[in-house]
């Protein structure tokens, strides 16, 4: 035997060696690549019934939200509705706050001309004749449904 033959017989005896320790690490190897797939399996399976869970979930939420948006749509005119009458109310308001404010102001011009010329007495005598006048008003109706009703 020469020595390339030597060489490649310590080389194979070498490699048989090595594939003797390796075995039981491959052997768990294997091991683990079979678990590994048995749960890739079983998290597929598991997927599957969570998408169709997840699906079932989000129709579920569509037919809510259409339900929503149609409920939404039947309220839209009253809120219009309020809106308009707020505004309104709101007009109202202004005109009768600026009505209120002209007349208080000719009142206060009123009241200080009588003040300034002494008129206070003439308008309480003023004031008494109206009464007055209101008063018979009152008696004549009186006097003419007792006359009606003998």
């Amino acid at each position: 035997m020469d020595w390339l033959g030597i060489g490649v017989l310590v080389f194979a005896i070498a490699i048989f060696i090595g594939v003797l320790f390796l075995k039981p690490v491959l052997d768990k190897l294997a091991a683990t690549l079979d678990n590994t797939a048995e749960t890739v399996s079983t998290v597929n399976k598991s997927l599957g019934d969570i998408t169709s869970e997840t699906s079932l979930i989000l129709y579920n939420t569509n037919e809510t939200l259409v339900d929503v948006n149609d409920k939404i749509a039947k309220l839209n005119p009253l809120f219009s509705i309020i809106h308009d009458t707020g505004e309104a109310a709101h007009h109202l308001t202004a005109t009768m706050a600026s009505y209120t404010s002209v007349k208080h102001d000719r009142a206060e011009a009123g009241i200080n001309y009588i003040n300034a010329k002494d008129l206070e007495g003439i308008m309480r005598g003023a004031a008494f004749v109206y009464y007055l006048r209101q008063v018979k008003k009152q008696s004549d109706q009186i006097a003419t449904q007792n006359i009606e009703e003998a």
